[in-house]
């Protein structure tokens, strides 16, 4: 906004120091000063006596000096000076509105904390499952261990038992034999019992005179 066009705002208005709490005049006129890269505000404003008093009056003229920093506000009445201690309106809106915007961070900040602690306390749960899995897991491969080491005992036992089984059938077999041979054994030992019984009474025979005999 150009210099003077700011300055026409401040005509004909009352001055406030915010930092004085007072008012300071009523402007009646403006002039632009400039040094250097900096311009100044010089009013011409009329000072008040007796304000408050019922009896406010205007008295001697003075001029003040101010940079467009000191101003905070310029109102339809009033022109408030910080005199550069206090930021202007706007900054204060924008310092309002970065408040409302830290608050809502702060805020978003709460709740994520809230979210960040409870998926901590779900992966510390999850960590406790999965230790567990764990322990079951070798728990299982222990028992699979087993299980095959057993698999190959009774893979030896079956292959021992069907050797076993060979061995019952050759000896049933040899039993049929060894059942001939001894009825063999046992039809020759009859006979030649019956023999000598015969030899021995025909010898008694003989010895007696009688007739030798064919069978017992």
């Amino acid at each position: 906004m150009p210099e003077d066009t700011r300055a026409n705002q401040l005509v004909n208005k009352f001055v406030i120091s915010l930092v004085e709490g007072k008012i300071l005049g009523y402007v009646t006129d403006i002039n632009v000063e400039v040094e250097g890269d900096q311009f100044y505000f010089i009013l011409r404003m009329k000072e008040i006596e007796n304000l408050g008093k019922g009896q406010s009056i205007f008295t001697s003229e003075k001029k003040m000096k101010i940079k467009p920093g000191d101003i905070v506000n310029v109102g339809p009445d009033v022109i408030i000076l910080g005199d550069g201690k206090v930021p202007p309106l706007r900054e204060i809106e924008r310092l309002h509105q970065i408040a409302e915007e830290y608050n809502s961070l702060v805020k978003e900040l709460e709740a994520k904390e809230r979210l960040i602690e409870q998926l901590r306390e779900e992966n510390y749960r999850l960590n406790r499952q999965i230790e567990e899995l764990q322990r079951e897991l070798r728990k299982y491969q222990v028992m699979r261990e087993d299980f095959e080491h057993l698999k190959e005992q009774l893979v030896r036992q079956e292959g021992q038992l069907e050797m076993a089984r060979e061995y019952i059938r050759l000896l049933e077999g040899l039993r049929g034999d060894i059942d001939k041979i001894k009825a063999d054994v046992e039809s020759l030992i009859q006979r030649q019992l019956e023999e000598v019984v015969r030899a021995i009474i025909n010898e008694e025979l003989n010895a007696r005179g009688l007739k030798k005999t064919s069978f017992l």
